[in-house]
């Protein structure tokens, strides 16, 4: 039988408490009643209580210098990781510990202090989504922000969004180590629901005739939502029938997202010569239309997996921009996309609907 993995939840003044408690709760309740996980709370100086933002009083239980090595380092956020981010002691410790230690997992703002710990050099990461621009400011520029994630697995070094998000983190390293089950199990027991990161299951792979039917019902889905929402047919269902599809996907170079057998997502990459863009149309670019992602699986990401392998594509095709466009009177979708580094290049306005034009540089490998 093995030992029980230790795992040390970090504590300090002004911490969030249910990104203590969260993780914290998850491992216990999956260490299969402390067999497999030894959980504890750890403060840099001393075991004085410390008061969380909230003003839960949590007493650790462990100073860092009797701590003993984790297996496994929660680093939490809070208010308080903002001053604590400066604090040379603690982000000594916490890369000292985080090199012993077989993962490290930062909840919210714990990866500011990861970053200031040196950890996060060549990594991809993310936090809470109110604070990627203080992340931006303490990452080194060789580190790859992630936004819209619940959380962003690099091995050893494991960073999540806000808040909740760090249980969902805790139980993805869970099932890393004990299999899916051991989280399903886990999750049940604290009836929480478990935002599975898809990207790491997820699988995008150019579309077949067998796809036809799933990108015709995303299609569809995203028309009708699109016109109740708005009140408009930006796509017509009419254009979507079934040998209408089919041409598309034998015609175009079409791709789809595939989560657990599931297609959740497709887009296209086009060449060719774009009438409504007139003279602002370029051939160093590739671009991408009818991005559409399955209305159930909104917020996790798989929008931005299906950029980012269309920009792998793009590039392998000697091209240096991909374009794409959008609905122009969809605020949000378009705050989105600036926010992922697009740049808007124009706008393209007709009787019943109107679009705008996108354009981010492709990145080198």
């Amino acid at each position: 039988m093995g030992t029980a993995k230790k795992v040390a939840v970090l504590v300090y003044d002004q911490v969030d408490a249910l990104d203590v408690t969260g993780p914290f709760d998850a491992f216990a309740v999956a260490s299969n009643w402390g067999k497999d996980f030894l959980v504890y709370t750890v403060a840099l100086e001393s075991k004085m209580p410390i008061r969380t933002i909230s003003g839960l009083t949590i007493h650790p239980e462990f100073a860092s210098s009797e701590c003993p090595n984790p297996d496994i380092l929660i680093v939490p956020g809070g208010w308080g990781a903002r001053k604590e981010m400066h604090n040379e002691k603690l982000t000594d410790w916490i890369n000292a510990t985080s090199q012993r230690a077989a993962f490290t997992l930062s909840v919210c703002t714990g990866a500011l202090l990861l970053a200031k710990a040196g950890l996060l050099e060549g990594l991809r990461a993310t936090t809470n989504m109110r604070a990627m621009d203080l992340l931006m400011e303490a990452a080194p520029a060789s580190t790859t922000l992630i936004e819209n994630v619940r959380y962003v697995d690099n091995g050893r070094i494991i960073t999540s969004a806000g808040v909740t998000a760090g249980i969902d983190a805790a139980l993805h390293l869970i099932a890393k180590l004990h299999g899916e089950e051991r989280s399903i199990d886990t999750a049940s027991m604290l009836e929480h629901d478990w935002r599975r990161e898809p990207s790491e299951s997820l699988a995008i792979r150019r579309a077949t005739d067998e796809d036809v039917d799933g990108i015709r019902s995303l299609l569809i889905d995203a028309a009708q939502w699109i016109h109740s929402a708005h009140g408009f047919w930006q796509w017509r269902v009419e254009n979507f029938e079934r040998e209408i599809v089919e041409a598309f996907v034998r015609d175009n170079e079409v791709f789809v997202a595939v989560h657990r057998n599931e297609l959740v997502g497709c887009c296209s990459v086009h060449w060719g010569y774009e009438e409504i863009w007139g003279e602002q149309f370029h051939e160093d670019a590739g671009y991408v239309h009818r991005l559409c992602v399955a209305r159930k699986r909104k917020g996790e990401g798989i929008g931005l997996q299906l950029i980012r392998y269309a920009e792998s594509y793009i590039r392998a095709k000697g091209k240096s921009w991909l374009r794409l466009d959008c609905m122009a009177d969809n605020p949000s979708l378009n705050s989105y996309y600036v926010s992922l580094g697009f740049v808007l290049q124009g706008r393209f306005d007709e009787e019943f609907w109107s679009a705008n034009l996108y354009e981010r540089e492709v990145p080198c490998q």
